[in-house]
């Protein structure tokens, strides 16, 4: 197919056009429109609207052949000649992605070789250099929000932004480079099926100096581009693509569709589980324009570590719903719930969330407990210490504890009261070196008083916490050369300094929580004790032994000197509030002394008083002894 662009202008055309043919600058550009991307999941000229994985490493290398890609007639006679009569260009690819949002990559064209007619008949006496540098080229591509097919890569609708910029690095006497920055942006809109087969189409702009060699203009032109990728065998990685595109020139838009310069491509791939891409194929340029060769045949190679997200994506796209009946993606010893969705990092099992905070388990830096900021709450324990994540604040040079960390010192009084087997914490006090370390002493007592205060006042026993203030004996950092006010510190010494003022709570002791008082009095047994204050014990069931006559005189029940369940005093033996013991009442409801009585103070005997009770005897062999009140 042999195509030329007729660059004989009639007296008429030119009067006609005066300003654009003044507007436009003599002089060469750019002739190679075969731009391939670095992404490797893009379609060569055709991009997708999947971006690179997030931080993963690309390279690549793309080689390629153009027949014809620029012939001119010359005005006078009439011959076409050949401005680029064959073009070997071989361009280096890189590129990047973050956080599977978007990526940015870059490509280096090298014209190996390339071959042209004598072009003494445009003007310029000989050939074109056989080979040169091209322009630097930089793209970016960012996927839309909600049409970001990252979470179901297998499927789905999606769409991406995409920019450009060219920096003039190329040699434009060789038709290699525009000789100025140019740039442009697009739109990528795609739809994969979950049978393996992808369409999408792009568009955009190209803005690019305006030029004008031998009568052919170039200048702004609009991109297109629309193609499909479909696995041949998906297990593989062997798929085939398809498609056309080209660029329009809006300088001088063409007259017909038959004059839009395009090319038809079609390419075989084939994916590797070790990180390579191979993809060979060719394109047939449309019978018109410039840098639409006749034929181009191309060959490129990418590469991405094994390990890396983007391989990771491959491998999804390449595993068949059989071998993957969760669709996370991950199959055989890999993924260890078959059955169930996962996540690599969980060797495909779904992430589990102990505490039911929202952070799972393997990013939880406190599994077992519902927190915030990294799945911790305000203060927790670890090791012989509350920890607490921000620091308590205080007033200036003063011991008032600022509003902002109250909320910090609350979740500390959280924490002793849901341990209440944490019997002694000392709250330390320390500060930075700028000041002396009597000031500093006093300074760091006066604030971790301040927090036991708080903490008191907050309901915390007061036996349970004691303060000492350290003042700057125990540095976290030596600061001792960060003097001066905050302002004037550098950005090291801010931080060392503000490591060093600290408030700390140290578990001192461990132990069991104290009973409650029976009846609100204030004799308490503790949990292990059962020991009475006259030596008398209370076994595992509440029985005296030995007896079952309290030292009140109140006597227990006869079923079986035990207590009664969830009943806090014994019949007949409560005190009262002054703590003097009331007098029981006689069986036939009148006042009579109790037996067992003391004496009155001068030994004798008042009127109608009772004898003593003698000793009890012996009781006879078999009989069962009956208890006595204790002496």
């Amino acid at each position: 197919m042999k195509r030329s662009i007729s660059v004989l202008l009639s007296l008429a055309t030119l009067a006609a056009a005066p300003l654009a043919a003044e507007a436009a600058e003599e002089g060469r550009f750019d002739a190679q429109t075969f731009r391939p991307s670095a992404a490797p999941r893009d379609l060569v000229m055709i991009q997708k609207s999947e971006v690179i994985g997030h931080l993963s490493p690309t390279f690549g290398i793309y080689t390629d052949i153009g027949l014809d890609p620029l012939a001119v007639a010359a005005i006078t006679t009439g011959q076409e000649i050949r401005a680029v009569g064959a073009r070997l260009q071989v361009t280096g690819l890189a590129g990047i992605g973050f956080f599977d949002i978007f990526d940015v990559t870059m490509a280096m064209p090298f014209v190996a070789w390339q071959m042209s007619d004598n072009l003494r008949p445009l003007g310029t006496e000989g050939e074109i250099a056989p080979n040169a540098l091209g322009d630097l080229r930089f793209n970016t591509k960012i996927a839309i929000p909600y049409l970001n097919r990252k979470a179901q890569i297998k499927e789905g609708f999606g769409m991406a932004l995409t920019g450009n910029l060219n920096l003039p690095t190329g040699d434009q006497n060789a038709f290699a480079g525009d000789g100025a920055v140019s740039g442009g942006m697009g739109l990528v809109a795609d739809y994969r099926f979950n049978f393996g087969l992808l369409v999408t189409a792009n568009g955009g702009i190209w803005f690019r100096p305006d030029r004008q060699f031998a009568g052919t203009k170039v200048g702004d032109m609009a991109n297109f581009g629309i193609g499909a990728e479909m696995y041949v065998v998906q297990r593989w990685g062997w798929s085939v693509l398809g498609g056309v595109y080209g660029s329009v020139s809006l300088v001088k838009f063409p007259d017909s569709p038959s004059q839009v310069p395009a090319e038809a491509l079609m390419a075989m791939r084939w994916q590797w589980a070790s990180g390579f891409s191979l993809t060979v194929g060719g394109t047939f340029g449309a019978n018109c324009g410039f840098g639409a060769p006749v034929f181009r045949a191309f060959a490129g190679l990418t590469w991405q570590p094994s390990k890396s997200r983007e391989q990771q994506e491959i491998d999804r796209l390449k595993q068949i719903d059989s071998e993957d009946p969760d669709h996370d993606g991950l199959i055989g010893e890999a993924d260890r719930c078959p059955e169930l969705p996962g996540v690599p990092q969980n060797m495909g099992c779904p992430d589990s969330d102990s505490d039911a905070d929202g952070v799972p388990d393997r990013e939880d830096k406190c599994p077992m407990t519902a927190g915030g900021r990294g799945g911790c709450p305000g203060a927790f324990i670890k090791g012989d210490e509350i920890k607490i994540l921000d620091p308590v604040h205080f007033a200036t040079d003063k011991d008032i504890i600022l509003d902002d960390s109250k909320s910090v010192l609350d979740a500390v009084v959280t924490v002793l009261i849901n341990n209440p087997e944490i019997r002694s914490v000392e709250i330390e006090g320390h500060t930075d070196v700028r000041a002396s370390d009597v000031y500093n002493i006093n300074l760091s007592q006066r604030r971790v008083d301040s927090v036991r205060a708080y903490l008191i006042q907050k309901g915390i026993d007061p036996s349970r916490i004691t303060a000492k203030g350290y003042g700057h004996s125990k540095p976290v950092y030596d600061d001792s050369g960060c003097l001066g006010k905050d302002e004037e510190l550098s950005e090291d010494c801010k931080f060392m300094t503000a490591t060093n003022r600290r408030v700390v709570f140290r578990i001192k002791g461990h132990g069991s929580a104290p009973g409650r008082a029976v009846g609100g009095g204030d004799t308490v047994l503790s949990p292990r004790d059962s020991a009475l204050d006259n030596g008398s014990v209370l076994d595992n069931n509440g029985v005296l032994n030995g007896a079952s006559t309290l030292p009140s005189a109140g006597t227990l029940p006869k079923s079986s000197g035990v207590l009664e369940p969830r009943k806090g005093t014994l019949p007949g033996s409560t005190l009262d509030r002054s703590g003097a013991q009331p007098t029981p009442e006689a069986p036939d409801g009148t006042d009579k002394p109790a037996e067992g009585t003391d004496k009155p103070v001068d030994g004798k005997d008042k009127p109608g008083a009772k004898a003593p009770e003698a000793a009890p005897s012996s009781p006879k062999p078999g009989t069962p002894r009956q208890p006595t009140a204790p002496r």
